[in-house]
């Protein structure tokens, strides 16, 4: 996780555009605020069903 949150903050040279592309994509899926609220909603259908 440490690593994704370098990979977004800077370019690395001679590292394929499209790879850091997917990277930053990616990182930003997974902190997005809408993620998180699903993931919270996840945790308490589970609570439920025990």
């Amino acid at each position: 996780m440490q690593l994704l949150k370098k990979i977004v903050k800077i370019e690395i040279e001679d590292f394929p555009y499209h790879i850091i592309e997917e990277i930053k994509n990616t990182w930003e899926n997974w902190s997005s605020p809408r993620l998180l609220l699903n993931s919270l909603h996840l945790n308490e259908r589970e609570d439920q069903k025990i």
